[in-house]
């Protein structure tokens, strides 16, 4: 297999600090959705923001903030089926335009902030497993 051992070269150009702060963090998330409200689908730990911001079904979860923070690690709290949108506001459409569907539980770490090829926000709604 060609890609057999291209996960210690993406750790070590990573660097182990920021794979282990990412599973801390993922970790957290995950207790952390124990304690919302039935409509929140995600937690979100955005860069310089100590406390994990919630995104309720229908509300738009941006990539980065106004300020500037990316995220930096989600969880998603609720099973749900997410639409990716290009605009930090969620408008412009869906792209791709098929829906997404996540299990809850599901982590989305932002290493090498990868999570802006995917848009600049998602809007998501509760589906019939949550």
């Amino acid at each position: 297999m060609r890609f057999k051992n291209a996960f210690p070269t993406v750790v070590g150009f990573i660097g182990i600090n920021a794979v282990n702060s990412t599973l801390v963090q993922i970790a957290e998330l995950a207790e952390y959705c124990r304690t919302v409200s039935p409509n929140t689908y995600v937690a979100v730990y955005y860069q310089n923001i100590a406390t994990p911001i919630t995104y309720d079904f229908g509300q738009c979860y941006p990539y980065q903030l106004a300020s500037g923070a990316l995220a930096e690690v989600a969880v998603f709290c609720k099973t749900t089926t997410c639409y990716g949108n290009p605009n930090p506001d969620c408008t412009g459409g869906a792209v791709p335009p098929v829906p997404v569907p996540l299990v809850a539980g599901t982590p989305l770490p932002n290493l090498l902030d990868f999570v802006q090829l995917l848009g600049q926000g998602a809007t998501c709604q509760r589906n019939g497993l949550s």
